[in-house]
């Protein structure tokens, strides 16, 4: 028996799925509740996955996959949803689990059950976000091996938008020689341009295609910028909070400031050819913090303190989700609010630059 304890205690899987089980709950708790149903665009993809195998017609066909799974699973969008969430969190702490130490891996965990990133999805059920960022993370698990193309192909077919972070790993992906690894990124994205146009066409008549969003730039490329732009900051901060505090402690050279500088730049075209749901946006931000926290977190106490500070302060200030309304425009809403949240940065710092 002491010996089988003593195995599972040397199970690194173990050790991930105790911690993320730990953030998970504390993540429910600190969001006051966990939804299990689909809301807004979250029933347009419980329809395709009810809906499948045919999809004329419905909404967002180009963004299959999470449709999809749940239709071969047989389970409803958004408890397929949570299992996703709790396999992020697992695979962020597996990700770290070579260069950082538990204490510090679960600090970690529970920061990011404390942000946008792992709230969103138990708040606004259905969206494929957290697939997403599921699949960014195996992604990087999987960086010196042809795996990582894999899974940012079926990024691709959750989200079009993952199109923008091709730059980001093409310039993490280090293990292969310029030609080759152009070669597979340019292949990786004729591969998918095809099925995107091919699912895009059977969108529901009347929908909003590609078109819709280009044709505007020819006269002004700002035209979807500035629909968003009135709560630009907020939006960034609202997506991870204070685990921007991180950046001064992963930035330890040049390239890792000038992958950041690139991440923002990527980040940044979803609002030009789109504009839309800031928080959201954003949200894709963490995958660079994510690699860099590996590459450069050390586990020394002040990074402890910092995270219990960090942890303290996103429970403290308000879960604020920037987006945009066809009618009023771009806004902002604090869901689960309660009096706990009363660090209300908007009103001390963003306010002011908006």
């Amino acid at each position: 028996m002491d010996v089988l304890i003593k195995r599972v205690k040397n199970i690194k899987i173990v050790h991930s799925i105790l911690a993320s089980l730990i953030a998970f709950t504390f993540g429910v708790f600190v969001n006051r509740g966990i939804s299990t149903s689909v809301t807004s665009l979250g029933f347009y993809y419980q329809e395709l996955s009810q809906t499948l195998p045919y999809f004329e017609g419905t909404r967002f066909p180009q963004r299959i996959l999470l449709p999809l799974l749940s239709y071969i699973a047989n389970i409803d969008i958004q408890i397929l949803n949570i299992i996703i969430l709790f396999l992020f969190l697992v695979s962020v702490d597996y990700y770290f689990q070579k260069r950082i130490d538990f204490s510090l891996r679960f600090l970690y965990l529970i920061g990011l059950s404390t942000t946008m990133v792992f709230q969103f999805t138990i708040i606004y059920g259905g969206y494929p976000d957290i697939l997403s960022l599921l699949l960014y993370v195996l992604a990087l698990q999987n960086l010196n091996n042809n795996k990582c193309y894999f899974y940012l192909f079926l990024n691709l077919l959750t989200r079009e938008a993952a199109i923008v972070m091709l730059p980001i790993f093409f310039l993490i992906k280090g293990n292969e020689n310029l030609i080759k690894k152009i070669t597979n990124f340019a292949l990786l994205v004729f591969l998918y341009l095809p099925i995107y146009f091919y699912l895009e066409q059977s969108d529901s008549p009347g929908t909003n295609g590609w078109e819709f969003y280009l044709l505007p730039l020819q006269n002004d490329l700002l035209f979807w910028f500035n629909k968003s732009s009135e709560f630009y900051w907020l939006g960034l901060f609202s997506s991870i909070k204070f685990f921007l505090v991180l950046l001064p402690f992963i930035t330890k050279s040049l390239n890792d400031v000038f992958l950041l500088i690139v991440s923002v730049f990527c980040i940044n075209i979803q609002f030009i050819v789109s504009g839309g749901d800031n928080t959201r946006y954003w949200l894709l931000f963490i995958i660079p913090v994510i690699y860099l926290s590996n590459k450069n977190l050390y586990n020394i106490k002040v990074i402890n303190g910092l995270f219990i500070l960090i942890i303290l302060f996103n429970i403290i200030t308000p879960k604020y989700y920037v987006f945009s309304d066809a009618y009023k425009g771009n806004m902002y809403v604090r869901p689960n609010d309660s009096r706990i949240h009363f660090f209300d940065i908007q009103n001390l710092i963003f306010n002011r630059t908006n």
